[in-house]
């Protein structure tokens, strides 16, 4: 997507959505604020806390009175559970455990806390702060006198105190940012669009203050190709964020946000806040996502957003790792594809109790193990090392950074040296921590008053990272996020002495590289029209030679495909040209890009290609997109009945047109296609030869312009 592409589209998209759970037992109390809590998270409660509490801990219990045995489809638990999750949430899982069976990809740890358990805690007086059905338990803070309650009740198997601090000092693994210099406003108006040259995206021609950082590691080849982060599902934990009021986020998309901590839907500052109190997750999101050119830009400008806000700062409150998981079970259920946290836990004030380096072994602390089932679900997590890298007596990683199969991201110098406060590994189990470095020192962002500045720390390298990944994401939307993980460890630069070691891991992140180790790549088409003749542009890079790249399309009707355009070479490298021969005005044309490489490997775009393709009308220069994942609106056009269904399924559409419907399992395979005729307008599919699951439902009129996809459910 160009310069221009990407700033009107993202000018069309509502800054606020905020999601509403679906859970068959929320629990309503009021909040310290002025108001009554309308919607909550399904596994976030917030009750009246007793006055008697002192000391907050995370209290297990022992089963979910239901076995796994029994958590199926046609179980009211399990068919509750299950409308929990967006569709994307579903085919991540699927792709990543390697199955379409709806009862391997919602499995008993997603059941809810049993209500009888929490019945009888409230019983005892013992008011819940964070429910975790992954861990089967829930926070509360414990009197002395409730302690010895639940130690004598047999549904409950451990009571363990939570790590907490007061934030009234500045300790190393709190990850404050270290600010260089704050500079005036470069610029009050709004960032202009720009034209779009013939040729390379003209957005890495306007990085602005954020040249250097984004050249270091090596994403201007991927923005080139028109790679933004569209499309991609970004998740940022931190201690708010003042989006809204930054020229370079106040365009986002954000897609949900959720404050943990007051547990409404506002991660931006208000009355309760102390006035810095989203200054550092303000500095994490732009150093990611900023849009705004020729000052400050993130390596992902134009991704879909979820923000939770899980810190305090304030001095009488503490910082609580249970909001953490609860937020990532909140974005793994939403469907995020990656996530990212300048946070950590270690060293607590006098008072508090401290992790010890034997909890860093990813299988202790609440966030580590988050983080860890988090990505046995598909999620790829970032998350920084920790600035304790100076500290005599403890200059290891901090939590959740020890979780497996995540990166965990150190800081490098300005010399790519790594930097003196980065924190080293290994994991207490000796795992090679970190798994790749960026820079941290001296990186440009934008405060939450709208100043530019610059900022050190892991908290700066982490967004960096996250943000390269969701253009790697975006380049190959088939990898998984273990794929992704590894690329960028195999690709990581390091330096002639340097072998994987526990202060650089696998070296400096080298995003272009990556993203050409996971295969051929195919980057965004642009159409453009000179005298009634329209033109197309690509960008292609291959590992071993783009050899015959070409565009394969048909007209109108016709779905054969076998028309073929030679694309040329435009510039250097990366981007292909071709023209379309003269065609009536308002003839449909769809296609689809195709190439091979040096080692005869053929790579189609879209992937699924001809099932899937791209369309455009002739006197019009507007690409319809293949299909994308996405929920239908209360108010689409496109109908199922009943939903979840057995043995068949009744849909109505709102169109006079001929209708292709397609039914692909979780996996993306194909199961069933139905071309409707014009003006039916209901159908009915049997589905007597459908296997138990989570399926997707296809729409799309001949013309292409009406489109749309829907979950459907087979139990």
């Amino acid at each position: 997507m160009s310069l221009r592409e990407s700033r009107e589209a993202t000018t069309k998209q509502s800054p606020e959505v905020c999601y509403k759970a679906e859970h068959p037992a929320i629990l309503w109390g009021l909040l310290r604020r002025t108001k009554v809590l309308l919607a909550m998270t399904p596994y976030i409660f917030f009750l009246v806390q007793s006055s008697t509490c002192q000391t907050k801990y995370w209290i297990e219990f022992k089963d979910k009175r239901i076995t796994a045995s029994d958590f199926k489809s046609g179980n009211p638990i399990f068919e509750t559970t299950l409308k929990e999750f967006s569709l994307k949430a579903l085919k991540r899982r699927a792709n990543a455990l390697g199955t379409a069976e709806i009862e391997k990809i919602i499995t008993i740890e997603d059941a809810p806390v049993c209500m009888k358990y929490l019945d009888s805690l409230r019983s005892l007086g013992i008011s819940a702060q964070t429910i975790s059905s992954w861990a089967n338990a829930l926070s509360a803070y414990l009197s002395a006198d409730q302690i010895k309650l639940l130690q004598k009740q047999t549904f409950i198997i451990g009571l363990h105190p939570i790590a907490t601090s007061k934030r009234n000092t500045q300790s190393t693994e709190e990850l404050q940012s270290i600010f260089l210099r704050s500079t005036a406003n470069l610029n009050d108006d709004q960032p202009e669009v720009l034209p779009i040259p013939a040729g390379y995206d003209s957005i890495i021609y306007h990085y602005g203050l954020t040249d250097g950082q984004l050249r270091r590691i090596n994403v201007a080849p991927l923005h080139a190709m028109g790679f933004d982060g569209s499309g991609i599902l970004l998740g940022y934990l931190d201690v708010g964020f003042r989006w809204r009021a930054m020229r370079t986020t106040k365009m986002h998309h954000v897609i949900a946000e959720y404050d943990f901590i007051f547990h409404d839907s506002l991660t931006a500052n208000d009355s309760l806040d102390v006035s810095d109190q989203d200054g550092h997750g303000s500095l994490v999101l732009s150093a990611a996502t900023g849009f705004f050119p020729d000052s400050i830009m993130g390596p992902a400008y134009n991704p879909d957003l979820l923000l939770a806000k899980t810190e305090d700062i304030r001095s009488e409150r503490p910082i609580e790792e249970d909001n953490y998981a609860a937020a990532m079970e909140w974005m793994e259920k939403l469907g995020v594809d990656i996530t990212s946290s300048s946070l950590g836990y270690f060293r607590f004030d006098s008072g508090f109790v401290s992790h010890i380096y034997p909890d860093l072994d990813g299988k202790t602390t609440i966030c580590a193990k988050a983080c860890e089932r988090a990505a046995k679900l598909g999620v790829l997590c970032c998350t920084a090392m920790g600035n304790g890298g100076k500290d005599l007596s403890y200059p290891y990683l901090i939590t959740p950074a020890d979780a497996d199969s995540i990166i965990s991201v150190g800081a490098l110098e300005l010399n790519d040296s790594i930097a003196n406060f980065s924190s080293r590994g290994p994991t207490f189990d000796k795992r090679l921590k970190p798994e790749i470095c960026a820079p941290g020192v001296a990186i440009w962002t934008m405060t939450h008053d709208d100043t530019f500045t610059q900022a050190s720390g892991t908290s700066l390298a982490t967004p960096l990272v996250s943000g390269a990944c969701a253009l790697i994401k975006q380049a190959h939307p088939q990898a998984s996020a273990q794929a992704i993980r590894k690329a960028i460890m195999r690709t990581g630069i390091r330096f002639p002495e340097q072998i994987p070691d526990t202060a650089y891991g696998y070296g400096k992140l080298d995003t272009y590289s990556a993203a050409l180790s996971l295969g051929t790549i195919i980057g965004t088409s642009r159409i453009w029209k000179v005298d009634s003749v329209h033109h197309i542009e690509v960008g292609i890079a291959a590992n071993n030679r783009v050899v015959n790249p070409r565009i394969v399309y048909a007209i109108n009707k016709d779905i054969t495909f076998t028309n073929t355009l030679p694309l040329s070479l435009a510039t250097d490298s990366l981007i292909y040209t071709a023209t379309f021969p003269r065609l009536p005005i308002g003839t449909l044309v769809q296609y689809f890009v195709a190439t091979d490489d040096g080692a005869d490997t053929i790579t189609l775009y879209p992937r699924n290609a001809p099932d899937s393709v791209f369309r455009f009308h002739i006197g019009d220069t507007t690409i319809i997109p293949p299909f994308s994942v996405k929920e239908n609106p209360s108010s689409s056009s496109l109908k199922l009945s009943p939903n979840p269904a057995h043995d068949r399924i009744d849909i109505r559409v709102q169109t006079d047109e001929a209708v292709v419907y397609k039914i692909t399992d979780a996996l993306g395979r194909e199961v069933l296609r139905y071309d409707a005729e014009p003006n039916l307008q209901e159908i009915r599919i049997r589905l007597d030869r459908f296997a138990r699951g989570v399926y997707e439902l296809h729409a799309q009129s001949a013309s292409g312009k009406f489109f749309q996809i829907t979950k459907l459910i087979v139990d």
